[in-house]
């Protein structure tokens, strides 16, 4: 009988030390999670850097023409969209970039607004054709 009393309290201390570490671990997973939910997905953050980048091309920030030759007036290097809508293009562009800068709105918004921007220039035409 006192094999089986032994028995019964090493085996009650192991439990008792098993459910100890699942608690701990537990709380641990749990502070995981909960810091895990204010970062951003990694696969929405890459997407949005693209579309940055295809809307900056498109909207050439830089105010050149890629090719010189053959380009005689403002007209001929920006095809039929004026230069006041391009600027707007770019103005939105920045408040947009401005505003998930200051957290005034969240990258699931932003990279929506950025795909709103992306179809209004790619249906625009003229220079803000993208070559994709």
């Amino acid at each position: 009988m006192d094999i089986f009393a032994l028995c019964a309290v090493v085996g009650a201390a192991i439990v008792i030390l098993i459910l100890k570490f699942d608690k701990s671990q537990t709380v641990k997973v749990n502070a995981v999670l909960q810091e895990a939910r204010s970062i951003p997905p990694l696969f929405l953050l890459k997407s949005t850097e693209q579309k940055i980048d295809a809307l900056k091309a498109a909207l050439r920030f830089d105010d050149a023409p890629q090719n010189m030759t053959g380009a005689g007036t403002m007209k001929d290097i920006y095809g039929s969209v004026s230069e006041a809508r391009r600027q707007n293009k770019v103005q939105e562009l920045k408040l947009l970039s401005s505003k998930y800068n200051n957290g005034q709105i969240s990258i699931e918004v932003y990279n929506a607004r950025l795909d709103e921007l992306l179809e209004q220039i790619h249906s625009s035409g003229g220079s803000f054709e993208l070559a994709c």
